[in-house]
């Protein structure tokens, strides 16, 4: 078996079957159970709602896709 890794750089990650994930000692995740279909993370998360004025809906999906895109291109 392959030794534990730590990652170093946020991303998106394809795991296969098989594999096993946990949470580093540190981390707000919580390893709360596992099921026979397998290993539950869970993970407390703050969500903001914000009420924002009415817009353009092609307006709204474009600063949305802008918005996402810079985020992904920050990444590389």
């Amino acid at each position: 078996m392959d030794e534990p890794s730590v990652v170093e750089r946020t991303g998106l990650v394809l795991l296969s079957q098989g594999e096993l994930v946990v949470p580093a000692p540190d981390s707000e995740a919580v390893l709360a159970r596992i099921q026979d279909d397998g290993l539950v993370l869970e993970f407390p998360v703050e969500v903001e709602i914000r009420i924002v004025p009415a817009c353009d809906p092609e307006d709204h999906v474009y600063a949305t896709l802008s918005q996402l895109t810079a985020a992904l291109e920050a990444l590389t």
